[in-house]
């Protein structure tokens, strides 16, 4: 029952739907595209992706594995293409708002966590 209503939301939230009929969300940093399958996510230096469904528990509360790809400006050279990291993104869903944490096994490259809201475009400064 739960995964059905996380559907329903999915399918009725108004401008928060992308075209593709997924769920928008974004924040200073960050910008998440939800479906069914998974999301992907673009930050300001890096990007990532969950390749399964993000069902938040009754409290709103998900964890679920991906990847993070950190960037960094300026050219890059054929024999130094960043590298998928495993992740594990972390966090609470409470109504149009959700704190993000991503969790990466070498603490020095955690990123900082975010706040996204529901619809939101997301604010992005692509790192040069």
């Amino acid at each position: 029952m739960g995964g059905s209503l996380f559907l329903g939301v999915l399918l009725f939230a108004g401008p928060a739907v992308a075209q593709d009929g997924g769920e928008r969300w974004g924040g200073r940093g960050v910008r998440m595209e939800m479906t069914a399958q998974g999301a992907t996510i673009e930050f300001d230096c890096g990007h990532g992706s969950i390749l399964q469904p993000v069902k938040p528990n009754a409290a709103g509360e998900f964890s679920v594995a991906g990847t993070f790809t950190p960037e960094r400006g300026g050219p890059i050279r054929k024999d130094s293409l960043p590298s998928d990291l495993p992740a594990t993104y972390k966090g609470t869903i409470s109504g149009d708002s959700m704190h993000l944490e991503i969790v990466l096994s070498d603490k020095d490259r955690q990123p900082p966590p975010f706040t996204l809201t529901r619809g939101g475009a997301g604010k992005l400064m692509k790192c040069r």
